[in-house]
């Protein structure tokens, strides 16, 4: 199977969104299903297991995530002390990480069941924020710009996602907390966007 990001199959923008989309699909089914059967052991086999059977569109060669943790083709994973450098990508990974510790001390305390969810959605989505920004991190500077334009432009998706999660909130306060981080991000993503474009044209 070959590998996009190695091989540089994907170079127009719109074909590496069309892959990424792919993605976004399996998060979606799963966060369908997360909800009712969080509380179980093997919640992430038991939920691939079932989205297969209900004919989703995960590849057949996708599986739940292994029992020893994270599991990546990559040799190395990116130093820890890179995420506090200036490169394309921290930002993003540190202002995410930074609101998932903030939103899971709210959940843990969440009285309410439908707001208990949308914060279960919200911790979800800002997991694939934190990956996608990842997906940026690895890359060297100036290294596939129409990837970097199509992932931010899902990221903007996801980030929509996570706003409407947000408004789901009852407490306006902690609603409003959220929400002002998530506008900031957005309106960053926009002029990424556009930076990324100037960049294509120079080339």
């Amino acid at each position: 199977m070959t590998d996009p990001f190695r091989d540089g199959d994907y170079r127009d923008e719109f074909d590496w969104e069309k892959e990424i989309r792919k993605d976004d699909d399996r998060v979606h089914d799963y966060l369908a299903e997360l909800p009712r059967y969080i509380a179980l052991p093997d919640e992430d086999k038991v939920i691939s297991k079932r989205i297969r059977r209900r004919g989703s569109k995960w590849d057949d060669d996708f599986d739940a995530p292994a029992d020893d943790g994270y599991d990546d083709d990559y040799d190395d994973d990116i130093p820890e002390e890179d995420f506090t450098r200036h490169r394309d990508g921290s930002d993003v990974y540190t202002a995410a990480s930074k609101m998932a510790i903030d939103l899971t001390e709210y959940f843990a305390v969440e009285k309410d069941p439908a707001v208990a969810r949308a914060m279960m959605r919200a911790l979800t989505l800002l997991g694939k924020l934190m990956a996608r920004s990842l997906d940026i991190l690895r890359l060297e500077d100036g290294e596939l710009v129409t990837f970097r334009i199509a992932l931010t432009k899902r990221f903007l998706a996801d980030l929509n996602d996570l706003i409407g999660e947000y408004e789901k909130f009852s407490d306006a306060e902690v609603r409003d907390f959220f929400l002002k981080d998530a506008f900031t991000m957005r309106d960053d993503a926009l002029a990424k966007i556009r930076e990324y474009r100037r960049q294509m044209k120079h080339k």
